[in-house]
């Protein structure tokens, strides 16, 4: 898909050249194209990694999350080998269970809906029976570090998802490339290699382009598949509900 995309930009661009280049004075292409050309690279450049930046850190996030939570089940389940506290980690138990499968019902884009099963996992970790000997203690110490660092986790999951680009800034940036598609257009000239030049930097100019719109936003299939990881984590944990 992704293939056919890039000769459709191609060809485009060839078209455009085609029927729609005026010619310069060759001596005009360097001082109208190339600052043009190299504004256009570094804004688009920098904002490209800022939208692929800010998507590997929530995957970061999903993924810290997922690790902590396996780290709450684990401990809660070393603490409930004690008899005193095998109904806490049997409700601990299911809280778990909840939280991860809710994730076959919504994707990453209604993260906001596990709020209320996730309070209830943090809420029952913080109301643990008494600790009777210093294992149970550490191991407690240990579950409560786990259970913070899901809470930030899911923080940071939140702003990352909503944290795109706004309306206003797309505006903005679609006016930078309709000035940078004419302005490399109205500076070609007559001459063959010109006429590659120019084709060549609308191409690279439009990839750039639909690369920055691919990664600035979540399409619902990628917020699927990060829903589903949500869910895998049932297995890898071997739980059972009840």
């Amino acid at each position: 898909m992704k293939f056919l995309r890039t000769a459709v930009v191609v060809l485009v661009a060839y078209l455009i050249v085609y029927y729609f280049t005026p010619f310069a004075p060759f001596a005009m292409t360097e001082t109208i194209m190339i600052p043009v050309v190299i504004i256009f690279s570094v804004v688009f450049g920098i904002l490209t990694y800022v939208a692929v930046d800010r998507r590997e850190r929530l995957k970061e996030a999903v993924a810290t999350e997922l690790n902590k939570i396996r780290r709450i089940y684990h401990l809660g389940k070393n603490l409930g080998a004690s008899p005193h506290l095998r109904g806490w980690f049997t409700d601990l138990h299911g809280f778990v269970y909840d939280y991860l499968g809710g994730f076959e019902k919504y994707n990453l884009s209604e993260y906001d809906k596990g709020n209320a099963l996730f309070r209830r996992i943090a809420y029952h970790v913080y109301t643990v029976p008494d600790l009777r000997e210093v294992k149970e203690q550490v191991l407690y110490t240990e579950l409560l570090a786990a259970t913070a660092l899901v809470s930030d986790a899911r923080q940071k999951i939140v702003t990352l998802h909503k944290s795109g680009f706004t309306k206003s800034h797309w505006f903005e940036l679609l006016v930078l490339f309709i000035i940078f598609v004419v302005t490399v257009i109205v500076g070609t000239t007559d001459r063959v290699l010109s006429y590659l030049v120019t084709v060549n930097i609308l191409s690279a100019g439009a990839i750039l382009a639909l690369f920055f719109l691919e990664h600035d936003a979540w399409t619902a299939d990628e917020d699927r598949i990060l829903a589903k990881e949500y869910v895998k984590n049932i297995a890898r944990l071997e739980l059972r509900r009840g």
